[in-house]
């Protein structure tokens, strides 16, 4: 189980949803390294005003197997960063 790492509240009709990465890490600094080494890019949750790691992640009008690569470089990425 993933949720000593994460927590991700279900979204409700959006594009979008937030992630709590549960980590001393500065959001900013996450975001630069999934982007960096794993070519996945969201947005650190600071730029909405959150605090702590939060990261917003963005699928809207992708097609599946673009939304499952994504994915899959965000959670290798997370797993090596913080897991």
């Amino acid at each position: 189980s993933y949720s000593r790492y994460l927590l991700c509240s279900p979204c409700h009709g959006a594009f979008y949803f937030l992630l709590k990465v549960h980590t001393d890490m500065e959001a900013f600094e996450l975001v630069k390294r999934l982007i960096e080494d794993y070519k996945v890019a969201v947005i650190p949750g600071s730029t909405f005003g959150m605090t702590g790691c939060y990261l917003r992640v963005a699928y809207g009008a992708l097609q599946p197997e673009t939304v499952m690569e994504g994915m899959g470089r965000l959670v290798k990425g997370l797993r090596a960063i913080v897991g």
